[in-house]
């Protein structure tokens, strides 16, 4: 057994990015960079991190990406790849993400749930498996038959469970501020972000200060009647960035650090220490500024 840590950025994130000179680093970067190789229990552990969209291209290209959301469907699919080419039955999977990588990695759950993690010889049909999940046909839901045949086709086995899911303020209609009659929502509307059954651990940092209306969290409704999972949602002092990460000022974002850092150590996620400089006093920041 291994673990298998998916973990996906906020738009405009990346591990380099900087703000008047200074470094400035989401929640997602420092939970990647504090993952161990080997848990306590021996487990190798192996990370995948995804930068956010609009970090890619000339400047004209990632300002595009970055305001309608484009290219993010090409990230889910990167780290289902990964999976493929890594997951073997058995092994635990932690997804992490802030913002839209929040969304990225819901999708990416809900896209397991779905059409499972293909056999590596049937890398091939990841095409296929987009087609059944983007369909969101009844005929295509998870119990339903042509589901249910592709996986028991092409997947490891049926039903493989995602032991943690930790995500930062997932931004309703994708975070996007371009959300004119509804030109961009199409797209993505597709994408399967409720919490899927088969996530054993769910974990939600939302940020209670942020007023913009594009950036209305995504919440999550637990099923009452499933006793067999955890799920927590639970609201932070600031706005979007004060709770996911990515200003310099980090003491109401390492808050929701520490609180997640927690509760993935918890379920057997080995993390090296991680320096918190929480400060329950500070002001949130001013979200409304900019185009974003």
């Amino acid at each position: 057994m291994k673990r298998i840590i998916i973990c996906c950025d906020g738009t405009w994130n990346a591990p380099d990015t900087e703000f008047g000179g200074q470094p400035v680093m989401t929640n997602v970067v420092k939970i990647a960079r504090a993952i161990l190789p080997e848990g306590a229990d021996g487990a190798r552990q192996m990370m995948y991190y995804d930068k956010g969209v609009g970090t890619r291209g000339n400047r004209i290209r990632r300002i595009i990406d970055g305001a309608t959301g484009r290219g993010l469907a090409d990230n889910m699919l990167n780290a289902y790849r990964f999976l493929i080419c890594n997951y073997e039955p058995g092994d635990e999977i932690y997804l992490f993400g802030f913002s839209r990588g929040a969304f990225t990695v819901r999708s990416l759950a809900g896209m397991i749930r779905n059409c499972g993690i293909l056999h590596r010889n049937a890398g091939d049909k990841v095409g296929q498996a987009f087609g059944i999940y983007s369909s969101r046909r009844f005929d295509t839901h998870p119990r339903m038959i042509e589901a249910t045949m592709f996986r028991k086709t092409y997947s490891v086995c049926d039903l493989i469970p995602v032991t943690f899911m930790g995500v930062w303020d997932t931004v309703g209609a994708l975070g996007n501020p371009l959300m004119l009659n509804g030109i961009f929502t199409k797209r993505h509307s597709f994408h399967d972000h409720k919490l899927s059954s088969k996530v054993k651990h769910a974990y939600h940092a939302v940020a209670i200060d942020e007023k913009r209306r594009h950036f209305q969290a995504a919440l999550w409704e637990k099923d009452p009647a499933d006793t067999h999972q955890t799920m927590e949602q639970v609201w932070f002092i600031g706005v979007h960035s004060n709770v996911g990460g990515g200003y310099t000022t980090t003491g109401l974002s390492d808050i929701a650090l520490e609180w997640m850092a927690g509760k993935a150590k918890s379920t057997g996620l080995a993390l090296d220490e991680l320096s918190y400089h929480t400060d329950y006093l500070q002001k949130p920041a001013n979200s409304r500024t900019g185009l974003y």
